[in-house]
């Protein structure tokens, strides 16, 4: 029987994309492509363009430890840089040369008897892969917009991710849907130009200052010169940024007067930012910090003291031709509407309706996650899903930004490919024994969350899957999670040999 075409295939080209393509390089895995839907690489820095986009953590946390940038302009990057940082990464590592753009998989289906994947492509054909790492991010699709009447609306209609640039917003009456991190970064920028603008809130974000300021020369001058010296600033920002993000959720219950004294500062602060008492009080959240993704911005609260700005809380009842009503009955008129609902995560079966995930007898993803309580092993294996990796998995997220993350699980992926390359092995498969234990463990580390204080039920946060679970968070510390990668036991496991010899190659990464 023939062998399948490539070793590995990775499904997407952004960051996790990117980052595992470099891995699999380094690791002496030269047989493997990425498959991107896209016409470019860049994921969501490719994506989201709109106005006064960019990072909001700062840049030192948000690069990779192998790939230092010492030239941020700011502490917060914006995203023109991040998205020329991406493609720098992926020129110097040279993975363009891997990369199927305009490949969109479709479909992905385990062939018991040949032991790799067949990953049948939307525009027709496939490609095989021994083994498959979904790189596909956290935010796979942007939300289907679900308001009575959309496509009723004769304006001009914009979504923050799907943006054109060549749409002019001046002297429109503009009305932008949700209030989540898209819309912080883009509310202060569109106001500049808009005549009027109203801005529709389901739930209020906590929003802290944002510490920004233009990066100084020498500090740019110092990183290029000490390599080292930027090392220890990025762990240490990489480490606030945990800290913050990460130690005060998870051990919200052994100091939970740690997050009550937060919010009273936040609060502290919107009094400053917001002059009319009665908008400020429909601004602040009644949960608590972490249990809704926070952002940061000097300029968004500010925007409701301007008098072109209404802030609207009523419901939507539906989207009329010329306009927004609200379930109190009032219709008011817009130009333009600007969608900032959010996105599809990746642990909705939606996904996996629509882009089908097969595995061993009979084992599909979408059901799987619609039936039962969503596990992994290390955020990164699923049984009954042999040869088959998952970069951002169920209890997946680590530490602070997203290239920890990367690093971490691709340092996973590597030392089981190896090992099935040393034991010659067709497929490997994670023990559901394994399995299991691993996301008991977790559930018990995140019993003591602040997701799990009952004080989060206002905030109809991503982070609360359909199941009622908080799934998203790997409730561990980042070095503890790198450790896991190159500790946990290999015969959690299962591997199975092959018929015919398997591809040999170095098992330990290289420079």
């Amino acid at each position: 029987m023939a062998g399948p075409d490539h070793e590995v295939a990775v499904i997407g080209a952004g960051l996790s994309g990117i980052g595992m393509a470099i891995a699999l390089r380094r690791a002496g895995i030269d047989d493997h492509v990425v498959l991107e839907r896209a016409d470019d690489l860049g994921g969501t820095w490719r994506d989201n363009t709109y106005p006064g986009v960019g990072v909001d953590v700062p840049a030192q946390a948000y690069q990779f430890s192998f790939a230092p940038n010492p030239r941020w302009s700011r502490v917060f990057a914006p995203g023109s840089e991040v998205m020329a940082y991406v493609e720098r990464v992926a020129d110097e590592y040279r993975v363009r040369d891997r990369v199927r753009f305009g490949c969109e998989v479709a479909e992905r289906v385990w062939d018991e008897d040949a032991a790799f994947w067949r990953l049948r492509l939307a525009a027709g054909g496939e490609v095989t892969a021994r083994f498959v790492v979904s790189a596909i991010g956290p935010f796979v699709d942007p939300r289907p917009v679900e308001i009575p009447g959309a496509d009723d609306f004769a304006g001009v209609v914009l979504h923050t991710a799907r943006w054109d640039g060549a749409q002019d917003l001046a002297g429109l009456r503009v009305a932008v849907v949700g209030t989540g991190a898209s819309a912080v970064q883009l509310v202060p920028e569109i106001v500049r130009r808009a005549a009027h603008l109203d801005v529709y809130q389901r739930t209020p974000i906590w929003v802290a200052p944002k510490p920004d300021f233009t990066t100084p020369r020498a500090l740019m001058r110092l990183f290029e010169r000490a390599p080292r010296a930027q090392d220890a600033v990025r762990r240490a920002t990489t480490r606030g940024v945990e800290w913050m993000l990460v130690d005060g959720v998870v051990h919200h219950g052994r100091a939970p007067g740690v997050n009550r004294a937060i919010t009273r500062l936040l609060s502290a602060w919107y009094r400053t930012q917001v002059r009319d008492p009665a908008v400020r009080r429909r601004l602040t959240p009644d949960y608590g910090l972490g249990c809704k993704r926070p952002s940061v911005s000097n300029t968004y609260l500010r925007t409701f003291n301007r008098r072109n700005v209404a802030l609207v809380t009523d419901p939507i009842d539906r989207i009329t031709a010329t306009g927004v009503r609200t379930a109190d009955g009032r219709e008011r008129p817009v130009d333009a509407i600007v969608l900032a609902t959010g996105f599809r995560l990746a642990s909705d079966p939606e996904n996996f309706r629509r882009t089908p995930v097969r595995g061993r007898a009979g084992f599909d993803l979408a059901t799987a996650y619609t039936e039962n309580r969503l596990e992994s092993y290390e955020g990164v294996s699923i049984p009954g899903l042999p040869n088959h990796f998952m970069m951002f998995g169920p209890y997946g997220w680590v530490g602070g930004t997203w290239h920890q993350l990367v690093e971490t699980t691709s340092a996973h992926i590597v030392r089981v490919v190896a090992e099935a390359r040393r034991r010659g092995a067709a497929s490997v498969e994670v023990r559901p024994e394994a399995s299991a234990r691993w996301t008991e463990a977790m559930r018990d580390r995140l019993a003591g969350s602040l997701w799990a204080s009952g004080g989060c039920a206002t905030a109809r946060s991503y982070y609360f899957d359909h199941h009622g679970d908080t799934p998203y968070l790997r409730p561990t510390s980042a070095a503890q999670a790198y450790r896991a990668s190159a500790a946990f036991p290999l015969d959690d496991y299962a591997f199975a040999p092959a018929d015919e010899p398997l591809p040999t190659g170095p098992a330990e990464r290289t420079p």
